[in-house]
């Protein structure tokens, strides 16, 4: 009997430590304009209250959708994040997915970064940026 209740311990102290690692995706807060917060996925609870999108700007360049985003950190530490961005087509369906690599960046206290990047084909019709501790 002791043995099946260490099993049911086990079993779950490891589901418990497989969802921690997986992080929450909470979308993320905005400074002025609330549409914004559509497009940022933060992969940690703690670091949505600190992290936001105060500038966004998209446009279609022959064809394909060109973003620059502007995330800053509302705290007074440094955060180092790594973020990557994810594109969608007109039926909101992935294009290209896990084919992004994360990229490393510190974001100092109270201070703001660009991020710019240009969907990988024509079929893009928008985008979220990924945003997760290092």
């Amino acid at each position: 009997m002791n043995i099946l209740k260490l099993s049911v311990l086990f079993s779950g102290v490891v589901l418990l430590a497989g969802c921690a690692t997986s992080g929450i995706e909470a979308t993320g807060k905005t400074e002025g304009d609330p549409k914004y917060a559509k497009h940022l996925v933060i992969h940690n609870e703690p670091l949505a209250n600190a992290i936001t999108i105060t500038d966004m700007k998209s446009r279609f360049k022959g064809g394909l959708l060109e973003v620059n985003v502007e995330l800053s950190n509302l705290s007074s530490s440094d955060k180092s994040i790594q973020y990557r961005f994810s594109w969608y087509d007109g039926e909101n369906f992935e294009v290209e997915q896990g084919s992004r690599s994360w990229v490393p960046v510190v974001l100092h206290g109270k201070s703001s970064t660009n991020m710019q990047a240009v969907a990988p084909n024509t079929s893009v019709k928008t985008y979220k940026v990924n945003v997760r501790e290092l």
